[in-house]
């Protein structure tokens, strides 16, 4: 009988513990939904542009830190006269409570040249998303 009761207590710890360790990668910070779109909302998704429009990249976050640094890293990739390894801007944003969609812009004062672009996403530093387009 007494093996019985220990071996029903195991179960119970291993289980509670179980769970407490689930909970707790759940609820650390997460980004998601990385998307490229023709509009400031978010809702309009493509991969390809017309050499008119700007460059929105948008993405969802859940349980990041107010103060969290974001950064976005746009390279033209193959279009005439642009220099492929240099970043053709850096945009950066510091997270603020209730946030859940972060969006990054890029516009040019004339029309983009035909070809293909990346944009990457870091999160204090670190790489957490890349998109590739194109300007057809």
């Amino acid at each position: 009988m007494n093996t019985r009761k220990l071996s029903v207590i195991l179960a119970v710890v291993v289980v509670l513990v179980a769970t407490l360790a689930c909970s707790a990668l759940s609820t650390g910070p997460s980004t998601s939904n990385f998307r490229m779109t023709t509009d400031e909302q978010g809702k309009n998704t493509t991969t390809v542009y017309s050499p008119d429009q700007a460059f929105n990249v948008f993405f969802d976050v859940s349980g990041i830190d107010p103060g969290t640094q974001f950064e976005a890293k746009w390279y033209a990739v193959n279009a005439q006269g642009f220099d492929s390894s240099s970043p053709l801007k850096v945009s950066d944003y510091t997270y603020e409570s209730g946030v859940s969609s972060i969006y990054f812009q890029l516009t040019y004062s004339d029309n983009w040249p035909t070809g293909t672009y990346r944009v990457e996403v870091y999160m204090d530093g670190a790489k957490i998303g890349e998109e590739q387009f194109s300007v057809q």
